[in-house]
């Protein structure tokens, strides 16, 4: 992927202290999580000022240690406060990054959850922010068999997976409609939930079946797998 200078585009990799603390720490194929997402960042964006990872304080230094050890010590780190859940660091973080001197007007938002991404995923979305699009999604039909089940975890019916598709990173955002989300949400936030609930348009790029979404540490001996069966093709 070439970085566009030009877009002014930012990234973020929200950190929320109560979920993959611990995990996104431990190498995967010789390379943390957290340290593969934030090189698929740094593929995307021009500046690695621009590259913001959001924590709660417990987590900052950890944080700028792993950043240095894997050589990208300019990359951001924006602390927040309290339980740092996801919209509270997606706000530190683009709070940071609409500042001077950046002015971002358009955002990334990554995921730890997804640390094998293709560099052609970001570029298609990408050149949908470029072209003027507001949000933009990454899409994957769902291929699994998705059922109903009731109180007893007894199967009542199949769910028609024509209708389904599963929602990637990153994820793409005019910043000031990010910004907007993040204020009228309560609670729990996604900002891919929060995006559909919301009146503005949303363009959506075709995922790739090589971004899985993983639970780690429990997904990290299939994502480890499954980088090798890639290198020996």
């Amino acid at each position: 992927m070439t970085a566009s200078p030009d877009l002014r585009l930012s990234a973020i990799v929200p950190l929320p202290s109560a979920e993959h603390a611990a995990a996104v720490f431990q190498p995967l194929a010789g390379h943390a999580p957290l340290a593969r997402v934030v090189r698929h960042c740094l593929d995307a964006v021009a500046d690695p000022a621009r590259v913001v990872v959001a924590v709660a304080e417990h987590l900052a230094e950890d944080v700028r240690e792993l950043l240095t050890h894997e050589g990208m010590p300019a990359v951001a780190v924006a602390v927040t406060d309290g339980s740092a859940t996801r919209g509270q660091c997606l706000r530190a973080a683009l709070e940071h990054v609409v500042q001077e001197p950046f002015s971002t007007p358009f955002v990334l938002v990554h995921d730890v959850r997804q640390p094998l991404t293709p560099p052609g995923l970001a570029d298609r979305v990408i050149q949908c922010l470029a072209d003027g699009a507001p949000i933009v999604l990454p899409l994957l039909p769902v291929t699994d068999s998705v059922k109903v089940v009731d109180a007893r975890g007894v199967v009542i019916t199949s769910v028609d997976r024509s209708t389904l598709q599963a929602v990637q990173f990153p994820r793409g955002f005019a910043a000031d409609h990010l910004a907007r989300l993040l204020t009228e949400s309560a609670g729990e936030f996604d900002e891919a939930v929060a995006a559909i609930r919301s009146a503005t348009p949303i363009t959506t790029v075709v995922g790739d079946t090589q971004a899985v979404i993983a639970e780690l540490p429990h997904d990290a001996s299939f994502l480890e797998a499954l980088m090798a069966s890639h290198h020996s093709c």
